[in-house]
């Protein structure tokens, strides 16, 4: 029979394994960015974002841009699971009088996180929550992406099937991915 002692030996050793292979897979993200020909860009911020997404256990990955002199927010890249309906189309020049929280967030360098969607306020048709359940959003994080002090955007994780909880560690990881997009992004241009 398993000692409680022991149980916790091995939780503790999977939540180890698990952000080290997190780690490995940045690692390897980062090197296929720093080897690649710039001008596939589009097709390795697809892919990364694939192998973030199926890692995190989301069903929706995508990059936004931030558009502060017009308010206005616009999905630029998405990956979705199979199943899992894009929103890419919907998700063109924002207001984001509708998400003020979550710029909030980001303009302050923080995560917007919300580990369950059904528990926020019912605030009216522009309201936060009138924004994610139509596109059956369970939870969400979305990490901000900063460039010389200024926000330009974020890249965020949508949970459909399941609500998703983060760790700080798995925070962390998705900050410096967001980090090295806005690097790569840049480069490309």
């Amino acid at each position: 029979m398993e000692t409680n002692k022991n149980k916790d030996k091995t939780n503790k050793d999977r939540i180890i394994e698990r952000q080290l292979r997190f780690q490995d897979l940045l690692i390897s993200i980062s090197t296929t960015y720093i080897n690649a020909d710039l001008s596939d860009i589009d097709k390795l911020i697809q892919e990364s974002l694939k192998q973030m997404g199926e890692f995190v256990e989301a069903d929706r990955s995508y990059i936004f841009s931030y558009d502060l002199v017009n308010n206005t927010t616009s999905n630029t890249y998405e990956w979705c699971a199979e199943g899992i309906a894009p929103e890419i189309n919907n998700l063109q020049n924002v207001p984001i009088e509708y998400i003020p929280q979550w710029v909030e967030a980001h303009k302050k360098g923080d995560v917007f996180f919300i580990e369950d969607v059904s528990l926020l306020p019912h605030d009216g048709e522009n309201g936060l929550r009138a924004v994610l359940e139509p596109q059956g959003i369970k939870s969400l994080i979305a990490i901000p992406k900063i460039k010389n002090n200024e926000l330009i955007g974020f890249v965020g994780f949508d949970a459909v099937k399941k609500i998703n909880k983060y760790a700080e560690n798995e925070k962390e990881i998705l900050f410096v991915y967001a980090n090295m997009l806005v690097n790569v992004i840049q480069k490309g241009k």
